[in-house]
């Protein structure tokens, strides 16, 4: 069962670290914000994946799937890959796998829906 808290903490936390950093990189640095993001959500992700691996095989309290998956629509998706690799975590439960699958394809209508779009406003 997935405590609606856990759940709060994990994603305030997920999103919170990378925002903080996006932001004071493009502020401070004046580095372009959408690679900091990627950067810092991609880094995020990969510490959730070890952070949950680890929890599982030592009976603590778990990483929510909503918070990965959430993380993996935010652009996390090689993270996500490579701690599925790294960890050999979250790779042979179903339901989990056809839910990346279908963020996956979210990903993939948002990227041709927003660059078929684009062209029209220039």
């Amino acid at each position: 069962m997935v405590r609606p808290m856990n759940v709060l903490f994990s994603l305030l936390f997920g999103f919170g670290i990378p925002a903080l950093l996006t932001f004071a990189y493009h502020s401070t640095l004046n580095l372009a914000p959408l690679p900091v993001w990627a950067l810092s959500i991609n880094l995020m992700l990969l510490a959730l994946m070890g952070k949950d691996k680890f929890a599982a095989k030592n009976k603590m309290s778990r990483t929510p799937e909503l918070t990965l998956l959430l993380l993996t629509f935010a652009g996390g998706t090689p993270a996500l890959f490579m701690g599925r690799w790294l960890f050999t975590h979250k790779k042979s439960k179903e339901s989990f796998n056809h839910a990346l699958y279908a963020v996956i394809g979210a990903q993939l209508f948002c990227i041709w829906y927003f660059w078929n779009n684009l062209w029209s406003l220039v």
